[in-house]
């Protein structure tokens, strides 16, 4: 069996529990997929690729290190095929005011509230260059871990029939894992592409990607997702 990104920090105990437990059935695709870019911005991958973490979260202390953009390489393969499939592609850009009055109790828990490289509208909040969205792309500003907490996210889904969600950014903590535990509860397919999420922790990394594999989401190389994308007919846009 191939190893798994979290093999490595699972006790001998854990992994017995997870073959006799039952856990880790793939729920498959549906029939009507839409690709979601998570937070893929420069605050969290940095502004060019490279760059040590260290250095890094001197400037965004969101900072992902290396793994946020070697995880834009796969998920621009994703979009390029979506925009050719005409599969509906949404992207989330986390943000704030300027005077940070929207972050509520999140300025209690963060050491870095006081810093503005959070701000919408700047450099810092935009997505990636090679992974820009364009006018026909849904964007979602959020405040919140999940993309569904105080969006339009549920009723643009709802509206274009979407089934199934290919889950790509960051963080695999955090946003990502909020919007797929969410997304599952409300009966979506949730496919995670292994190589397209990241974190600034490894550890925090595997053991999400692990238990989202248990219980919420298919998490499979990015190739299986490219195999179903590709198989699929080409959609009137957003029929």
């Amino acid at each position: 069996m191939t190893k798994r990104i979290w093999d490595d920090f699972l006790t001998e105990k854990d992994k017995r529990i997870f073959k006799l437990a039952g856990y880790g059935k793939r729920g498959g695709f549906g029939k009507k997929p839409a690709l979601f870019i998570i937070d893929v911005q420069y605050n969290f991958c940095g502004d060019e690729a490279g760059q040590s973490q260290e250095e890094g979260v001197k400037q965004y202390r969101t900072h992902c290190g290396e793994a946020g953009w070697k995880a834009v390489t796969p998920i621009q393969r994703l979009m390029l095929l979506a925009r050719e499939k005409n599969i509906p592609i949404f992207y989330t850009q986390s943000e704030r005011k300027a005077n940070m009055s929207d972050s509520g109790v999140q300025l209690g828990k963060s050491y870095r509230s006081h810093e503005r490289t959070s701000t919408e509208g700047t450099h810092a909040t935009q997505t990636v260059a090679p992974l820009a969205p364009r006018s026909q792309d849904i964007l979602i500003g959020k405040r919140k871990p999940s993309a569904f907490f105080g969006t339009l996210f549920m009723s643009e889904l709802n509206l274009l029939g979407i089934d199934t969600l290919i889950m790509t950014g960051c963080t695999t903590s955090g946003c990502l894992r909020a919007t797929t535990v969410d997304a599952y509860s409300l009966n979506f397919k949730v496919i995670i592409p292994e190589e397209t999420a990241f974190d600034r922790f490894e550890a925090s990394h595997a053991i999400n990607l692990f238990d989202l594999n248990c219980k919420y989401a298919d998490v499979i190389p990015t190739v299986e997702v490219e195999n179903y994308m590709n198989a699929l007919e080409k959609k009137q846009e957003f029929d």
